[in-house]
């Protein structure tokens, strides 16, 4: 395999500092505008950039929704370093449902909300993205099954998918109810129950307050 040249790689780190500028610049507009309301002309003025240069990044508006999805990756520096520190598997699964949640509190239940509306409209696929780590989960029930964390008697492969779906669902519901609970600690409970955790491993009332 090729390698790269120092010149094509400035070009990548550029182009990646270019289209972060953009999405930051977009999902301040998102936020303040609503999604619909947020033209591509309202960006380019925000991040300070041509309209060409937006449309060599981006199609347009959807496409930098996909590219903030497909940014809560697992290849992340940070992630690994929490996800190796992590008291056990429970904790890790939680890692992995958390970086969802994570958008959808920084976006806040208005733009979220007009996400999952697009969702409905197929013009996203936010379900499918959240779900791309049921590999993950599915390994990880398994071990909190065999460790004695979680007790319940299910196998892993139909279980496991259930903690994604509890983060989603309760997401929907929360910016239904334009962030009138606590996002994170609701669905923590939620899947604590589902999954029937041993209780000392359950996260005490002090540590969901902090979440």
């Amino acid at each position: 395999m090729d390698t790269l040249s120092e010149g094509e790689i400035g070009m990548l780190n550029d182009t990646a500092k270019l289209q972060n500028r953009i999405t930051a610049a977009a999902v301040a507009l998102f936020r303040k505008l609503g999604y619909e309301k947020t033209t591509v002309n309202d960006i380019c003025r925000e991040a300070d950039i041509a309209r060409s240069t937006f449309y060599l990044n981006f199609a347009g508006k959807k496409e930098i929704i996909g590219k903030i999805l497909s940014d809560v990756r697992l290849d992340r520096e940070d992630f690994f370093d929490d996800f190796i520190s992590a008291a056990n598997d429970f904790e890790r699964m939680w890692i992995l449902c958390n970086r969802f949640l994570t958008v959808a509190i920084e976006f806040g239940p208005e733009l979220t909300g007009a996400l999952f509306r697009l969702e409905l409209l197929q013009e996203l696929d936010i379900l499918d993205a959240t779900h791309k780590v049921d590999e993950w989960m599915i390994q990880l029930t398994s071990n909190c099954q065999n460790a004695g964390v979680i007790l319940s008697p299910e196998s892993a492969e139909t279980i496991a998918p259930i903690g994604v779906d509890i983060a989603y669902y309760t997401t929907y519901e929360w910016c239904k109810k334009s962030g009138a609970f606590p996002l994170r600690r609701v669905v923590r409970r939620r899947a604590e129950a589902v999954y029937n955790v041993a209780p000392e491993y359950r996260m005490s009332d002090e540590d969901l307050d902090r979440l």
